[in-house]
């Protein structure tokens, strides 16, 4: 599989934890890939290599985009698969994986993100996700997860992250997970549930709630005071926003009081739960967000999360 890599360096890493984070269908609310750019920054991470996309897309549905780089000068930016590595203290290394989820060759793809793991000696893989869920904004996010792997399996459950049984459409993810299986690889997942009517992206608070997760998991030193603040600010601004209706503050609560009941474990093994349809989405919430978007744009305002 390394045929379809492009490899710019080759660090020289102890044993690394891979943390692997797709945008596309299970990156809801951006929850993973705004997560994994955060620690991208904060860690001052640095990029070695990459996947080329040319077999894994079919860009009439993930299209590249055109950029005007200079006076008629354009440049084409394909959908990147890209490798970062951060060398920290005390054994602890990272390979951290931004992707966009393939449309083609699922196999292969996985095959190449696990080869360079082996290549890089990689001890454990971590996929993060995100997904829409009938859970309030405000509170502590939901994070969930499953390993396949009994001891990181416990560590998870120490952190009060709790698995499920899910069966449905698949994502990458379930494929990596899998591969890791059979080549005896530790792994396991984390997903983020970012409210059904909030459509900020990424959605900073659930983002901060999975990398507390992960930075508590993996002993990590990163700073996420930032995201705490733009966490904090984000549900200020959505109350804000709902303070004058009281029809979706009693959603809001009702969402809330289910939260402090449900009995039923809400993690995926490695999967999202499926998406709520259109018909489960309350139609009062979707209008007000647009009528209140609406009506910022045309005051010259920010449009709201």
């Amino acid at each position: 599989m390394i045929e379809h890599l492009v490899i710019d360096d080759e660090p020289q890493l102890r044993g690394p934890t891979l943390i692997a984070a797709f945008a596309g269908w299970p990156d809801a609310g951006e929850v993973a890939s705004g997560s994994m750019r955060y620690l991208l920054r904060k860690l001052r991470a640095k990029k070695f290599a990459a996947i080329d996309p040319e077999i894994f897309y079919a860009f009439t549905e993930v299209r590249p985009h055109t950029t005007l780089v200079g006076p008629y000068q354009r440049e084409i930016r394909w959908p990147s698969n890209e490798f970062h590595y951060w060398r920290g203290a005390d054994d602890l290394d990272l390979l951290l994986f931004l992707g966009r989820e393939p449309n083609l060759r699922w196999k292969t793809y996985v095959g190449t993100v696990l080869a360079l793991a082996e290549q890089c000696q990689v001890k454990r893989l971590i996929a993060l996700g995100g997904t829409f869920g009938s859970v309030p904004h405000t509170g502590e996010p939901r994070v969930s997860g499953t390993a396949m792997d009994p001891s990181f399996r416990g560590a998870l459950e120490g952190l009060a992250v709790r698995s499920s049984s899910y069966q449905g459409p698949t994502s990458i993810h379930s494929a990596l997970l899998d591969a890791c299986r059979q080549r005896g690889l530790a792994s396991g997942s984390l997903w983020g549930h970012a409210p059904h009517y909030l459509q900020a992206a990424p959605n900073v608070k659930v983002c901060y709630g999975m990398l507390r997760k992960l930075s508590e998991l993996l002993d990590l030193p990163v700073d996420l005071e930032e995201m705490r603040g733009a966490a904090h600010a984000l549900e200020l601004r959505v109350d804000r926003l709902l303070a004058d209706n009281s029809e979706l503050q009693e959603y809001v609560r009702q969402l809330e009081a289910s939260e402090e009941r449900s009995a039923e474990p809400p993690a995926p093994s490695g999967e999202p739960p499926e998406i709520p349809s259109p018909e489960a989405v309350v139609q009062d919430v979707e209008e007000f967000f647009r009528q209140e978007q609406q009506r910022r744009r045309e005051e010259g305002d920010a449009p709201p999360p």
